[in-house]
């Protein structure tokens, strides 16, 4: 008798387990529901925060520091102050994240011991850095849908801001949106220099491209993308930039690499396709001015502007020697290059017109390590993500690193990284590109625990 009860209650269903079904099914649609609010909210403040600051930098150019540094800090209160109050801090982890907080700690150090040649400028350039450092966290942080979308978001307003700064090129006199004259350089778009214009499309463009060949993708879609794709890509040789070019040259061939690598011929055909009648609708708007500057590849060293851009960058190893370790404080390439100028000019001299070897100039070897530290994990982890997409056209990674590969070739030659609102974007893509959790999202999909019965 004892042993038939005993059997009895072994065979009897687990009621905790049938009467927590409903309870686990609530909170795991709850989770669902305020991680896709937050999402949203990030989403909403990234496109926010990034157009406003290409649209309004060349105007206000200090209020639109402002705003975006307030508005990252806003977004990254939002992001982890929910996770601070209840105490699970979680934050997915980035090789990329070592470097970006060593290369904040130099500055930081720069600062407190008085390392800068000018602590008020260093630490000015330090709050700009928090705000990027800030984007990137946060962007690595975005679901594989939330990036869809923001990048989405992001070659649409490309697409947009391509559109007039051809028609503004078109009917120009010469002020930024037809009324704010510019202080100096070649306006085009929404920016007063040209080459930071080609800067902007080098990161967008390249998205727009990945969605038009994004296998699975409408048809009609992927003609709007296409057509967008074609006019940032345009844009940037009637922009005149030499820099941008070259840089949009290198993320075609290393886009059509990543395609062939990967088996995708016809993938990798359909984008030279691309290319060709990017450069029919080139020449059929030029008048004299992209051939002239590809006519002066042929030869760059003749060219003035390259030879004096030569001179600035010995100078500026002549600056490196002098303070090797930690640099001349970040921010100080302006103030401190008169000294060590070797040529005649009534022109200020702002940047170095290379984003490395400014970046040993101000932060020494220590900073430049970090800089090809983060370059180099970038790359690692982009890639990484790229070969275990099972389709590289759908991998949300593809579009954001080429776009990173453009504008750091371009950084050879120019100062885009230093322009807030590129600096800002390409942080932004780095933080898409390395971020893994659309591996997660298809290794490890969350199901919900279904509302069954269990029967002895």
């Amino acid at each position: 008798m004892n042993l038939n009860a005993a059997i009895c209650r072994d065979r009897e269903p687990d009621t905790s387990t049938v009467n927590d079904t409903p309870t686990l099914q609530k909170t795991a649609i709850a989770q669902v529901r305020r991680t896709s609010g937050d999402q949203t909210v990030l989403i909403v403040g990234f496109s926010a925060v990034l157009i406003f600051a290409v649209l309004a930098y060349c105007i206000f150019d200090r209020w639109t520091i402002d705003i975006l540094e307030l508005g990252s800090a806003l977004l990254l209160l939002f992001c982890i102050w929910p996770q601070i109050s209840s105490g699970r801090l979680q934050l997915g982890t980035n090789s990329l994240y070592v470097p970006v907080v060593l290369f904040g700690l130099i500055i930081v150090v720069q600062v407190i011991f008085g390392l800068s040649a000018y602590v008020h400028v260093t630490r000015v350039e330090l709050w700009k850095y928090a705000a990027y450092g800030s984007l990137f966290l946060l962007a690595n942080q975005l679901q594989p849908a939330g990036a869809h979308r923001l990048l989405t978001i992001l070659a649409a307003f490309g697409f947009i801001v391509a559109l007039f700064a051809l028609v503004q090129d078109l009917t120009s006199n010469g002020r930024i949106y037809w009324f704010w004259p510019a202080v100096s350089g070649r306006i085009f778009g929404p920016y007063a220099n040209h080459s930071h214009y080609a800067g902007l499309m080098e990161m967008l463009a390249p998205i727009a491209l990945a969605m038009a060949l994004a296998d699975g993708a409408r048809r009609h879609h992927q003609l709007l993308w296409v057509v967008a794709g074609i006019l940032m890509g345009a844009t940037i040789f009637v922009s005149g930039s030499r820099g941008g070019i070259i840089a949009f040259a290198v993320e075609m061939v290393f886009l059509a690499g990543l395609f062939i690598a990967r088996r995708s011929p016809r993938t990798a055909w359909a984008l030279g396709a691309i290319c060709l009648v990017i450069g029919a609708f080139v020449f059929w708007i030029d008048d004299g001015r992209v051939l002239k500057q590809l006519d002066s590849l042929r030869d760059p060293l003749t060219d003035a502007d390259v030879a004096s851009r030569l001179t600035i960058a010995r100078d500026s190893l002549r600056m490196a020697r002098d303070r090797p370790i930690a640099g001349w404080g970040l921010g100080l390439f302006p103030i401190i290059y008169p000294q060590y100028r070797s040529f005649s000019t009534d022109l200020l001299v702002n940047q170095a017109h290379n984003d490395y070897l400014q970046a040993l100039v101000e932060t020494g070897i220590l900073g430049f390590a970090c800089v090809l530290w983060f370059i180099g994990n970038l790359y690692r982890r982009g890639m990484r993500n790229l070969k275990d997409h099972s389709r590289i056209t759908t991998s949300p990674a593809l579009g954001p690193l080429v776009g990173c590969t453009g504008i750091l070739v371009h950084s050879f030659s120019d100062f885009n990284l230093h322009i807030p609102p590129n600096a800002a974007l390409f942080f932004v893509l780095c933080g898409i590109a390395s971020n893994s959790k659309t591996l997660v999202a298809r290794r490890k999909r969350p199901e919900l625990v279904p509302a069954t019965n269990h029967h002895a």
